[in-house]
């Protein structure tokens, strides 16, 4: 879908603006996660559209309308979007996959543009996931640390200084981990790594990567080590999964009688093996893969 084809926003309307954008920053990358992306713009734009039913409001509306209608056409072979839980999955691993990266980069130090501009597009990531209904606990929190970061990070630069690398500690100075009240620049001032400070660390100075979205194994990052502390400790995981058996289920013809729950676990693993492989990360495919067949064979994980 071009990117001349997004209609104009109206003023009372730009709060969507950045929701826009970053479906056509995946238009080409990722179909499915633009689909949603201006679907949740079009339910956004359709609740403040309540307050004001102008003319060049609902031009806007039906325009945004068709291109989804268009776009739902396009993909009709995708067996992703006939499923919302399937879809939901998706859009979720693809927020955790740019989350993650960004985390990693900020808690080795190696602040730069692609890193602040991958947190700010995780949290727009997190808001279009309402599109499916309420986030997690689990997954609010994480939103939220992904839009601190970038006031933060953002701040520091204004300010000559250089960030903290990673969450900051109740007894740091500066406070907790992050304020309640966020303020999220709709197009924030991404610094460079030379707006910074050079850091105190003997450390080599670090490479700016080529790409805000560089594939990520997994398998190399350790669980539960994103922060905040109770990010999901398996990125990419449907946020209501369902937990695992506590014992063996009996055995039928050599294999365990699973309940549906366990089914449904295995057919999301597949699931996310599916879409790592759309992201080419083989390793993270092959690990979903991999937990669905010991969950089949065995009954646990």
């Amino acid at each position: 879908m071009a990117a001349s084809e997004d209609p104009e926003i109206p003023p009372k309307l730009r709060a969507v603006r950045p929701y826009l954008l970053l479906a056509k920053d995946h238009d080409k990358r990722d179909p499915l996660v633009a689909y949603f992306c201006r679907r949740y713009a079009m339910e956004t734009s359709l609740a403040l559209d309540k307050q004001d039913k102008s003319p060049d409001h609902r031009a806007f509306l039906f325009s945004l309308m068709d291109m989804l209608e268009k776009s739902k056409k396009e993909q009709g072979s995708n067996e992703i979007l006939a499923s919302e839980l399937a879809s939901q999955a998706h859009v979720e691993n693809c927020a955790l996959k740019i989350f993650v990266y960004a985390d990693n980069e900020d808690r080795a130090g190696r602040f730069h543009k692609a890193m602040v501009k991958s947190f700010y597009k995780s949290g727009l990531l997190f808001d279009v996931m309402q599109t499916f209904g309420e986030l997690s606990d689990e997954l609010q929190k994480t939103k939220k640390y992904a839009k601190w970061k970038v006031t933060y990070i953002t701040g520091c630069q204004k300010r000559g200084e250089t960030p903290h690398a990673g969450p900051l500690d109740e007894e740091e100075e500066g406070g907790a981990a992050f304020p309640d009240n966020l303020s999220f620049p709709t197009n924030p001032d991404q610094p460079s790594s030379s707006s910074f400070p050079p850091p105190a660390s003997s450390n080599p100075p670090p490479q700016q990567p080529s790409s805000a979205f560089p594939p990520v194994n997994q398998h190399l990052i350790p669980p539960g080590m994103h922060a905040p502390p109770s990010t999901p400790e398996q990125p990419g995981v449907y946020q209501g999964g369902i937990p695992g058996p506590t014992q063996t289920p009996p055995s039928v013809d050599g294999f365990p009688k699973l309940s549906t729950s366990e089914f449904t676990k295995a057919q999301k693993y597949c699931k996310y093996a599916g879409s790592s492989l759309q992201y080419e990360d083989v390793p993270s495919a092959v690990g979903y893969l991999e937990k669905a067949l010991r969950l089949l064979k065995t009954g646990k994980e």
